[in-house]
């Protein structure tokens, strides 16, 4: 889910388990970037440990977790604005822990100073439940202090078809704290068991000290989005590494 699947974070800006299916994750993300190549590119890694890992408002973990996200950015005149990325959590879903893949490519670019265009696709993989795997299709526009963007799922959570608008906005308010505001809405458009629409909203404040970003938020939810589903909870935390 970009997130957050936030989704999975986007453009200008979801405790460690020694399970075979994360270490598998990991090795398949760090693979997606070593097959982009170096030549008129740049890739980046983000090492996040987090209180715990939320998606559109849905508790996926119930402790801390440590994710890995790498992102691919082609620089060449030819492929300008195409993008490609993966993102690796261990979640706990209905007492099953497992790990989740999320992987997306796209291309993002700019309009005006202020205005910039994204569209693109991502496929997330439950390694355990793999009855759940989806896709999604997004598109969105990014303007200086926000952006707007819609997903759409003809299967989520291997179920029926979704749609989710995702708002996000970022404010300065010193040199070094900025504050960021998030809300969701999630809308089913078929009829099947544990389908339901929903709100999720988060304010959180984040600094940057050196190469590692903090933030610290409060979040809710509505309505639950998947069958056996648990809010997350309301105050979360994460310290990321850019590298």
């Amino acid at each position: 889910m970009l997130t957050d699947h936030n989704q999975h974070r986007r453009r200008h800006q979801h405790h460690r388990h020694h399970h075979p299916h994360v270490c598998h994750a990991l090795v398949t993300t760090l693979l997606c970037c070593a097959v982009a190549g170096p030549a008129h590119a740049q890739t980046s890694f983000d090492l996040t440990l987090a209180s715990q890992y939320a998606a559109r408002g849905a508790a996926l973990s119930h402790g801390p977790v440590l994710q890995l996200r790498a992102e691919h950015d082609a620089q060449s005149a030819r492929y300008a604005g195409w993008y490609a990325g993966a993102f690796t959590s261990p979640i706990l879903v209905e007492g099953r822990t497992q790990g989740e893949l999320v992987t997306y490519a796209g291309r993002a670019l700019r309009l005006s100073p202020d205005l910039s265009w994204d569209i693109g696709a991502s496929r997330t993989t439950f390694l355990r439940d793999r009855e759940a795997n989806y896709h999604e299709w997004y598109a969105g526009l990014s303007l200086r202090r926000g952006s707007v963007r819609v997903f759409y799922s003809p299967a989520y959570y291997g179920e029926g078809r979704n749609a989710y608008l995702d708002l996000n906005s970022a404010w300065p308010l010193t040199e070094q704290l900025h504050l960021t505001l998030h809300a969701g809405l999630l809308h089913p458009f078929d009829d099947y068991p544990g389908a339901s629409g929903g709100m999720d909203a988060r304010i959180a404040l984040g600094t940057q000290v050196g190469d590692v970003s903090l933030e610290a938020g409060w979040q809710v939810k509505a309505h639950p989005y998947m069958v056996g589903g648990q809010p997350a909870p309301a105050v979360s935390a994460s310290a990321s590494l850019r590298f």
